[in-house]
Order: C-alpha cells, then sequence, then structure tokens
C-alpha cells in the first residue's frame, strides 16, 4: 500500500500529464495549416483575480505598505519534479492591538468577558503594526520557499553529476525566483487583542488578502464573526494554495458534511465560510476565549486535518507555583480532551491531524524554581503578575548553553498527548524542540522604550522623555507633543510599514519580560498519519529522529522538516512553524 505522500504525489501527477497532453495538442494545432485556431481555456482558482507570474517583489494593489516593495517574489509556475511541501505556522497576534503599556494579550479583561470594541476607526499604530507583521509573514514564507527550492535544485544537480555537497552550499543562496510552497496554513489566537475587536477582525482580514496574491487559491481568514460571548474565541485560520494543488483540492464543508472543490468557490457554497469550519469555546472557558478550530483539506484521496488551539493560561504565578504539575496544566488536560472529543467526530484515526497553536504550556515552576534554588542559590520571589528574579535566572531562557536543563522542566506537553492518547486513543507527538522559549517576548515597541529609558537614566536625565528621546523641560511644551502622539495615535490614515527587514531570524535580538516564568507555550504536533504524511512512515527509531532534527532541518536523506521559531517585531509570542 502506497503512503500518503505517495497518495498526493500520485494525484499531482494526473493534472499535470493532461496539461502536458493539452499543450501538446496546442503545438500541433498550431503547426497545423487546415485546421482552425485552438483556444485553450485555463481555469484560475484565485479568488478575486487572476494567479499570472508573480516577479516583482511588491504586493500588488495593496495600500497598506505604502507602495513600498517587499524584497521576495514568487515564480508563478512550479516545476514538474518539485517534491509536495507544506507549512504550518501558529502565531498569537493578541499583542499587536495592545497599548505600548507593557500589557499583552494574555489577560482576559476585566470580568473575563469578550469586550466589545468603542473605536470604530483603526489607529495608524495598529495599522502600522500589522503592515510589518505581513511584511515579517511574507519573507517567512519567501525564506521557506526559496529554501526548499534551493534543495531541490542542488539535489538535481547532484543526481545529475554524482557529486556531493557541503553543508555550505546547501544552504547559500540562489538567484533563481523559488515557487510558493504547496500548503500553507496559519493559525491564529487573540485576533483583535484583549476583546471582542470587530473592526480590527474586518481589517485584519482584508489585509489578509493582500499577503500572498501569488497563491492560486486562498480559503481567507476563517474565524467566527459572531462577538456573542458563548461563542467567541478569538481564533482564526488560513489557507493557500499553490497552482498545482488546486485541481486536486477541496474543503470540507462541515455544515454540509461534504468536501468542496477550491475551484468551485467553497466560501459561498453553503452561504458563509464559516460552515468551512467547526470550531468553539470550551465548556469551562466561561466568559474568556479559550476554544478551537479545526479545519479539514483533501488533497486527492488524502484528508489532512488542522486544529487551531488556544488553552487556558495561568491566571496568578502564585498558584502556578504551589505544585506540580500545577493546577493550570489540569484545566488544559480537559480542554484539549474536550477539543478532541468535539473534532473526533469529523476525523478518521486514519487521516493526518495536526494540532497547532497557543498549548499555553508551562515549565513545572514548583521544580524548576526548587532545583535553581538547590543548585545554583538563585532565589526567585514570584508575585500574582509578576517574577522577581535577578538577571542570571533570566539569562537561563536566553543563552543556549542552558536549553537542556531547562527543557528538563518542559513537561506539562508530554503529560498533555499521554492523557490524549489514554482517554482519546489518539497517539500524538512532536518534534525535538532547537529553539528558544516562546512566550512572553518584549515587543519591539517595549524594547526600544526600555533602551530608551535606560540611555536617559545613564545620561541623568530622571523626567519623561518626548516622543523624540528630548526631555521636556518646559511642562506646556511637553503637554503639547503628548497631545500630538495622542492625535497620532487615534488616526485613520493609511499605515506605512515601520521596518527594514533583509531576513527573517531564529536568533532571538530581544530578552522576555518579567511578568511570567519563559515558557514554550506555542507548539505543533500531530498524530501518527501526519507522520506519515511527513516522512512516509508512521515510526521513526529514536536515533533516526534525532538525526533528522537539525536547527536548519537539512539531512543527508529524505524526506525533511524543519521545526523552527521566529522573532517577530510586534509579537509577545514567538512565531512556530513547520515546513516538510
Amino acid at each position: 500500500m502506497r503512503s500518503l505522500l505517495d497518495g498526493i504525489t500520485s494525484a499531482l501527477r494526473i493534472p499535470q500529464q493532461q496539461q502536458q497532453q493539452q499543450q501538446q495538442q496546442n503545438e500541433q494545432s498550431s503547426q497545423d495549416p487546415v485546421g482552425g485556431t485552438g483556444v485553450t481555456v485555463v481555469p484560475s482558482y484565485h479568488q478575486g483575480g487572476s494567479t499570472g507570474a508573480r516577479t516583482a517583489g511588491s504586493l500588488p494593489g495593496s495600500s497598506l505598505y505604502g507602495g513600498s516593495n517587499i524584497s521576495c517574489s514568487f515564480a508563478a509556475e512550479k516545476l514538474p519534479d518539485l517534491p509536495f511541501t507544506m507549512l504550518l505556522l501558529t502565531q498569537n497576534i493578541g499583542c499587536i492591538c495592545s497599548r505600548c503599556d507593557g500589557g499583552n494579550g494574555e489577560e482576559e479583561v476585566a470580568g473575563g468577558g469578550p469586550e466589545t470594541a468603542t473605536k470604530k476607526g483603526i489607529s495608524d499604530a495598529v495599522r502600522t503594526r500589522v503592515a510589518d507583521f505581513l511584511l515579517e509573514l511574507r519573507l517567512l514564507i519567501h525564506e521557506a520557499s526559496s529554501r526548499e527550492f534551493v534543495l531541490h535544485l542542488r539535489k538535481e544537480k547532484l543526481n545529475a553529476e554524482g557529486g556531493a555537497s557541503s553543508a555550505a552550499d546547501a544552504g547559500s543562496p540562489s538567484s533563481e525566483v523559488p515557487p510558493l510552497l504547496d500548503v500553507i496554513v496559519v493559525h491564529f489566537q487573540e485576533i483583535g487583542g484583549k476583546g471582542a475587536n470587530t473592526a480590527f477582525n474586518a481589517f485584519f482580514a482584508e489585509a489578509l488578502k493582500t499577503l500572498l496574491p501569488e497563491a492560486a487559491w486562498s480559503s481567507g481568514l476563517l474565524m467566527e464573526t459572531n462577538s456573542d460571548m458563548q461563542r467567541f474565541t478569538a481564533l482564526g485560520s488560513i489557507v493557500f494554495l499553490s497552482s498545482r494543488m488546486c485541481p486536486i483540492s477541496s474543503i470540507l464543508s462541515f455544515r454540509h458534511r461534504t468536501f468542496v472543490a477550491v475551484a468551485d468557490d467553497p466560501a459561498t457554497y453553503g452561504s458563509s465560510p464559516t460552515f468551512l469550519f467547526h470550531g468553539g469555546k470550551f465548556s469551562g472557558a466561561g466568559s474568556g476565549r479559550k476554544g478551537f478550530l479545526l479545519t479539514s483539506l483533501r488533497f486527492g484521496t488524502v484528508v489532512v486535518n488542522y486544529l487551531n488551539v488556544h488553552l487556558y493560561h495561568d491566571s496568578r504565578n502564585t498558584d502556578a507555583a504551589m505544585t506540580s504539575p500545577s493546577l493550570y496544566s489540569v484545566q488544559r488536560q480537559e480542554a484539549l480532551l474536550e477539543a478532541m472529543a468535539e473534532c473526533m467526530v469529523f476525523i478518521s484515526p486514519e487521516d493526518p491531524l495536526f494540532i497547532f497553536g497557543d498549548f499555553n504550556a508551562r515549565l513545572d515552576t514548583h521544580n524548576l524554581l526548587k532545583h535553581l534554588k538547590e543548585t545554583q542559590q538563585i532565589d526567585v520571589k514570584i508575585l500574582v503578575k509578576e517574577v522577581q528574579a535577578p538577571d542570571r535566572f533570566w539569562e537561563l531562557f536566553t543563552e543556549p548553553q542552558n536549553a537542556g536543563m531547562i527543557k528538563k522542566f518542559d513537561l506539562e506537553l508530554q503529560r498533555l498527548m499521554d492523557v490524549v492518547a489514554q482517554q482519546s486513543g489518539v497517539e500524538l507527538a512532536e518534534f525535538a524542540i532547537r529553539f528558544p522559549p516562546t512566550f512572553p517576548r518584549i515587543p519591539e515597541r517595549e524594547f526600544a522604550k526600555s533602551n530608551q529609558k535606560q540611555q536617559i537614566e545613564m545620561s541623568g536625565g530622571n523626567v519623561e522623555a518626548s516622543e523624540y528621546g528630548v526631555k521636556d523641560d518646559d511642562p506646556k511644551l511637553g503637554n503639547e507633543r503628548r497631545k500630538k502622539a495622542a492625535r497620532k495615535e487615534k488616526g485613520t490614515g493609511e499605515a506605512k510599514p515601520s521596518l527594514v527587514l533583509p531576513r527573517i531570524t531564529a536568533i532571538p535580538t530581544r530578552g522576555y519580560t518579567r511578568r511570567r516564568i519563559p515558557a514554550w507555550c506555542d507548539r505543533v504536533v500531530w498524530n501518527p498519519a501526519g507522520l506519515e504524511l511527513m516522512t512516509g512512515q508512521r515510526s521513526l527509531p529514536p536515533s533516526v529522529s534525532s538525526a533528522l532534527v537539525k536547527s536548519d532541518g537539512a539531512t543527508d536523506s529524505s524526506p525533511r522538516y524543519a521545526y523552527r521559531s521566529f522573532v517577530l517585531a510586534h509579537t509577545d509570542h514567538d512565531c512556530v512553524g513547520l515546513l516538510f
């Protein structure tokens, strides 16, 4: 029996063979002086436009970026022998809508319920953050596409020459314009920030349309549009497909229990795009926003399921540190079990399942602090919303040589997966982590503000700095400047990106806030069928598994994958991606 990966690859060959036959017929008819002129109509699967070649490195028709160019582009067509590729990304974006006050999107609003947005417009500051975020996301996707394309070209060259390449050659850039990856699925959490910001949700959904115009089909942002506190989760998912995937791809309409071909415009199939996902709040969430969102796609005969989750966070540091495991970890177990029970009605155990999102998995704080006090004499004071500790404590999370010690206390996700296996019968696993904790990062604007404050203190200044970093010796002048900054924040003009990004890096440039103990909250896990889709087999020996996992995801054998994190400018969660 062929593997799931072979099933998709075989399905891809059918439309490619049909296209080649059609091209041959067109060439013959064009050379025939007797026959008439043949016209071939090629269907376009791109919603809202053509799928023509995109060779310019900018987002066409987008005023969001203020006309600036992004230094990345994608080829319009894909070589027929390119292997199947998929990229899964998860990103908590709650911090994008937060004010520059050191807060984040983790906490619920007063009373725990969704906060109806009172502002009708979106501030210039938020527009700029969204522009920056989409710029980073596009560049991240481009680098993944480029790396896969370069490695394929080098492999083909080596096969032709019978030689060997060095690791340096494998990672070197190429002048070739890469095609877009076949399947890209992005999961978002906390869309709109701390409350049900319907204005931002609509703005963000529209902005996402400019992210990858090269994609032959996009689902658009799939999320619950009803801000009713009984259903509100602030979760959203979006899918992008390459042109060669469209003829063999369909998406499940949960309302009708049938797969709808992407060529048939699934968003309007049942009069509402909300039929294309199954989601809800956890029963114990009360008036909070934690929940799940499931989407299912079929590629040829292979069904792949994607589950977006946002599990409960630690409301109080003091409570989380009291016991091992913490009381919050038990709540997260119950939530994940509920999500699995709700979704397994639609999922066959034989189909790949990828669960990625904000698991809010935390370190074993109780035992970690005990270990540090006994072995390194580090005393840490845990407050309800703050962690007071010496600098050498925080350096444990930023210096690579300490990763092994810290990882020993990252036990919660494995416990979660064990409980799911015992109670739902679904085996889950995760590739080895080779990246730093993903939360809570200091957003770029807070990092810059902190540096500015340190510079003022070092220069002897002890008064509030203006927006230009100059002391407001004149109180009247200072008030005018603050009023000007407030007017700018409330503006409704079009935003320009504030970042100049040559590339995205997994090397963190900012540390962590001191509200929480850093942890790997954002993860990607999968079932045995998912492993088969990635590697061609449902199990890997430990030695092979560890050999496959490298920092760059490159291996001497095939297939390959990369499990990485990326530090983005305006988020307090790192973006986590799985590429295969």
